[in-house]
């Protein structure tokens, strides 16, 4: 089958790999996002590896699912205390070899209902994502630092919640759809702040008031010009969240129809790099991969 695979420097290229076996269900991918943390790993993972986890797929006999490629015990110290993703099993994938191929074999697939089309069934994984941080939001006015595809999916989910929704971005075009979604242009400061773009931090944390809380959604860029100042001298709470459980994917299922998901730009795995290009520069707000 064909696949985006990482060569020895860590660059994907599309090849010939062999179909996987094992244990797990076999999938038919029929689209894959690109996500932020597949952008991370290039360079840096191992060649051979198969990127690709925000999966639309189908199974043998025609169902339809999307596939969870984490997934935590429940029952350690650190799944007790809602830290799930930091749990020892939550490490290994539960898909073998990514989403950027033709088949994956997984052992966790949630079903998909028929009013979900392959494209908006890329947007369950991120959204069970947005889910689970926004649980860690405090209620009232929000901030969402980053309108990408992530920035406006959370600014929906807070709007529903009741939270006033402020939102910065330094692209007008990204900015302009927020506000289209009913958030505002942030002028005084806001009591919790979503940072989903990494280049963004200092600017969260500069419009927080004192004892507010910061949640931070995207890795930061290396080296990290943090404004510690700021967090000690205004006594600042900040909290990780990262990825997301089988109970949130059901409940971002159950979601998707009621929310306007970000417009996405499909392609063929061969034009990867295309594609790839089009979210580093920013021309694309989300782009998926078909096949």
């Amino acid at each position: 089958m064909r696949a985006i695979v990482l060569d020895e420097a860590g660059l994907p290229e599309l090849t010939d790999v062999p179909e996987p076996d094992g244990a797990g269900l076999l999938v038919r991918v029929r689209a894959c996002g690109l996500c932020g943390s597949d952008v991370e790993k290039l360079g840096r993972a191992p060649a051979g590896t198969v990127l690709g986890h925000e999966i639309a797929g189908e199974l043998e006999n025609g169902d339809r699912v999307t596939v969870v490629s984490h997934v935590p015990c429940g029952t350690c110290e650190r799944c007790l205390a809602g830290h799930q993703s930091t749990c020892g099993e939550f490490r290994a994938s539960r898909v073998a070899p990514g989403g950027f191929a033709e088949l994956v074999r997984a052992s966790h697939c949630v079903p998909v209902p028929g009013e979900l089309d392959e494209l908006a069934t890329v947007y369950v994984e991120p959204l069970a994502c947005v889910l689970r941080a926004v649980e860690q939001v405090p209620r009232g006015n929000v901030l969402v630092v980053g309108c990408g595809s992530v920035g406006v999916l959370f600014v929906q989910v807070l709007l529903r919640r009741g939270d006033e929704v402020a939102v910065f971005d330094p692209r007008a075009d990204r900015l302009a759809h927020a506000l289209e979604l009913g958030a505002t242009e942030v002028r005084d400061p806001v009591a919790a702040a979503v940072l989903t773009a990494p280049a963004g931090l200092n600017d969260a944390l500069g419009r927080l008031e004192p004892g507010g809380t910061l949640v931070v959604f995207a890795a930061p860029r290396e080296p990290v010009p943090t404004a510690l100042d700021a967090i000690y001298r205004n006594e600042l709470s900040v909290v990780g969240s990262r990825s997301a459980t089988p109970a949130y994917f059901r409940d971002a299922i159950g979601l998707l129809p009621w929310l306007e998901l970000p417009p996405a730009t499909s392609l063929p795995l061969d034009r990867f790099a295309e594609g790839l290009d089009l979210y580093r520069t920013g021309e694309a707000l989300k782009v998926i991969f078909r096949p």
